[in-house]
């Protein structure tokens, strides 16, 4: 089946079939630049802001105890010998005006008179919960800590998660162990709502694809109104581009049922594993994908890369290496990165004197 030219020029518009080299404005896929880091700052206003509230929260507390303290040492001094029934009667009747008041301060109060107030409060917790923002920018500085060397791919999907559309749909693309399964578990470790989460491999083995395709129907079922919804299908090939078109059509159809909530959100993250050796004919087949969902590149890894990964886990293990040792690591690691990218590096470095890595 053949694609478009339009459609491939407004997409991709660096595709280069050619395998001899590039030419003119073209971009290849495999060299993809580094985009700057993005900036923390309202993030840490968001932090000093929560900080001050819980400073105030806290001084009102301490003040509302002090209160309490106090009255009830004058009352102990004040109080006259009119009987210890009496006395313990009107302490008794003292003490419990005293905490309703107290109690009715610090927004209490109302525990004692049937928790109509605790219900109110756990249901404005849980509506925080379900209708508070993805924060963005927090949840990919800490991705970019753990997925080395895809700065521009990382940009590009964080401003495919940023999108207000009910249906956010990405295919993350690139050879072995540059990143994409990582990327798609920091994600999954970051998402606010963990419940909304759902994972699934695609090469567990099941009779056939419409076990598979019955199997993730499942998932749409299990959508949830509170919060976002993020569903990962790793290890799709490419030829199993036909599926995204099938399932994010199921996905669009659930807006038309009456059922659904308005603001149920969808994050749908499909990774296909591409062979090096067929590279160009994988990414050309895969610009069949819908115009619903963005493709996201990661680029394959060379030697500075597999260096970076190597300081990165030296760096985690709080380890050093001598010379001739790291530059057998790198060599050895070479030899297959087309195939693994940096995911031979830990094994390398078990085999090498770091037996006690976990």
């Amino acid at each position: 089946m053949q694609r478009a030219p339009s459609r491939m020029h407004s997409r991709h518009s660096f595709i280069q079939p050619q395998e001899s080299g590039l030419s003119g404005d073209f971009e290849d896929p495999r060299k993809r630049g580094i985009l700057r880091n993005t900036s923390c700052h309202s993030y840490r206003q968001q932090l000093q802001s929560s900080e001050q509230t819980n400073m105030v929260q806290g001084l009102m507390i301490v003040t509302g105890m002090a209160t309490v303290l106090v009255v009830l040492w004058f009352h102990s001094m004040e109080s006259s010998p009119a009987g210890e029934l009496g006395q313990a009667a009107g302490l008794s009747g003292t003490l419990e005006a005293l905490w309703l008041g107290v109690s009715g301060l610090l927004s209490l109060g109302s525990h004692c008179a049937g928790g109509h107030d605790e219900l109110q409060a756990d249901g404005s917790l849980h509506a925080y919960h379900c209708n508070q923002r993805l924060d963005t920018m927090r949840m990919f500085r800490q991705i970019g800590k753990q997925v080395l060397n895809q700065e521009q791919a990382l940009a590009r999907l964080e401003r495919s998660v940023k999108s207000e559309r009910p249906l956010k749909s990405v295919a993350l693309l690139g050879p072995p162990g540059v990143g994409k399964t990582l990327t798609a578990m920091a994600l999954r470790q970051h998402f606010p709502w963990p419940e909304n989460v759902h994972t699934y491999s695609w090469s567990t083995y099941v009779p056939d694809g419409a076990h598979k395709f019955n199997m993730m129907r499942n998932y749409v079922e299990q959508l949830s109104d509170c919060g976002q919804n993020l569903l990962i299908i790793d290890n799709l090939s490419p030829c199993d581009h036909s599926f995204v078109p099938i399932y994010n059509r199921l996905l669009h159809e659930r807006e038309g049922d009456p059922t659904v909530a308005a603001n149920q959100t969808v994050l749908v993250v499909y990774i296909f594993n591409l062979d090096m050796q067929y590279y160009w004919q994988q990414f050309e087949l895969l610009q069949q994908l819908p115009m619903d969902t963005t493709i996201i590149n990661y680029r394959p890894f060379e030697r500075a890369d597999l260096l970076a990964c190597l300081d990165n886990e030296l760096r985690l293990e709080q380890r050093t290496l001598d010379e001739n040792t790291l530059s057998y690591i790198i060599e050895e690691a070479l030899l297959d990165v087309e195939e693994m990218g940096c995911k031979r590096i830990r094994q390398l470095l078990i085999q090498n004197g770091l037996s006690d890595l976990k």
